[in-house]
């Protein structure tokens, strides 16, 4: 699911739309399209930074990895098998040839699986059956794959995650790694706060429009309370929580109109992932609303840069693709020559952002593979470097 490419978020921001798509409608109905309100700080709450800072922080496209990262003491083993678990939806599929080609690059045999939302287990099973040392899997979290954790750490394989809050213990849960963490939605959350309290000029009204039932996009959306509780207190924010069955049926657009017809101060509506926003920026338009209202969002894409060319939206987080599987197979590397510590996990679990929100930036953006954000500048050669190729 795309939240990112879960944002957003979040998928998540990536592979977020996947999940929502193949979600059974049994589990996917629970989230309630009512608002809620109120500003609550969270974990990822304030920043010492100002909106300002951090939005300046955020202008230009991130050129480099890490500088903390060290290049590695010796080569890791050749012609290991390794596996990633890619979600069925397309938009997972944007993350598959940085896992094989950082993979091959090391000499190693990877072997990408598609696995089934519903039962993401079978997947995992199938990885740990043929015998691969290694298994990466995105938008998977432990207790839904708790047999096949177990076995994997019975049989020693490693597994490394994206796009998921459960917390890496090594040998103790079965987790080594998690790429495009919490962490990386919580900066998404004030990233776009910090933009509508000074575009604003401190009196932003805004709806963050999202599918509560997934945690990292209620992760995302605690960061921007956070950000409006500390820098803005006289903004208000609240949440339209959508189901997967309102978005996988077209009813986003919908929601959102009958929401600011009824709660007219809004002015701004924050999507948490650029998969919630087709059809919006029209069915506000045809409401008379695009007057009033501004549309923002996390984890934007090639629709989402059209938009904001023609106007018709303000501006969307971007969220890198292929870096984040090229993190998750520098640790495999590091853990295999025992040099994964918890140094290099911190420097790269949070994936690197930025914001577009003007119409030559989103020209630059579209400029370039089609819109979709690889990573930063240049980011393969500065991985082959640390691996000494």
């Amino acid at each position: 699911m795309n939240t990112r490419r879960l944002t957003s978020g979040i998928l998540a921001a990536t592979c977020l739309l996947a999940l929502v798509a193949c979600r059974s409608s049994g589990s996917g109905d629970t989230a309630a399209s009512t608002p809620t309100t109120g500003v609550t700080p969270s974990l990822a709450g304030s920043t010492e930074q100002t909106p300002s800072q951090i939005l300046a922080a955020a202008a230009t496209e991130p050129t480099s990895i890490p500088s903390t990262l060290t290049k590695l003491p010796k080569a890791p083993e050749k012609g290991l098998k390794v596996a990633f678990l890619t979600c069925s939806n397309p938009s997972c599929a944007l993350l598959n040839p940085g896992f094989t080609d950082a993979a091959k690059l090391l000499g190693w045999k990877p072997t990408v699986i598609t696995y089934d939302s519903a039962q993401p287990g079978q997947a995992l099973q199938q990885a740990i059956n043929a015998g691969y040392k290694y298994i990466a899997t995105t938008s998977i979290t432990l207790n839904t794959v708790t047999p096949q954790i177990a076995e994997a750490k019975a049989k020693g394989i490693a597994i490394f995650g994206a796009y998921t809050g459960d917390k890496p213990e090594g040998k103790t849960n079965g987790l080594y790694g998690v790429s495009a963490d919490f962490g990386s939605s919580s900066e998404t959350g004030k990233l776009l706060a910090s933009w509508t309290i000074k575009d604003s000029n401190s009196a932003a009204n805004t709806v963050f429009v999202s599918l509560p039932i997934y945690p990292t996009l209620v992760a995302q959306g605690n960061a921007a309370k956070a950000e409006y509780a500390s820098a803005c207190p006289k903004c208000s924010f609240a949440v339209l929580g959508l189901s997967a069955t309102q978005v996988g049926q077209g009813q986003t657009p919908a929601a959102i109109v009958n929401y600011l017809k009824t709660h007219t101060s809004t002015n701004y509506v924050y999507l948490a992932f650029g998969g919630l926003d087709a059809g919006v920026s029209a069915a506000i338009k045809a409401a008379g609303l695009a007057s009033r209202v501004k549309i923002i969002g996390g984890q934007g894409q090639k629709a989402q840069m059209q938009q904001v060319i023609s106007g018709a939206e303000s501006a969307w987080s971007i969220l890198p693709e292929e870096y984040t599987m090229w993190v998750v197979v520098d640790w495999m590397a590091r853990l295999n020559i025992g040099a994964l510590d918890q140094t290099a996990l911190d420097a790269t679990s949070s994936s690197p952002s930025y914001l577009v929100d003007t119409a030559d930036g989103a020209r630059k953006r579209l400029a370039v593979d089609d819109g979709i954000w690889q990573g930063p500048t240049g980011f393969q050669s500065q991985f082959k470097a640390l691996w000494g190729l």
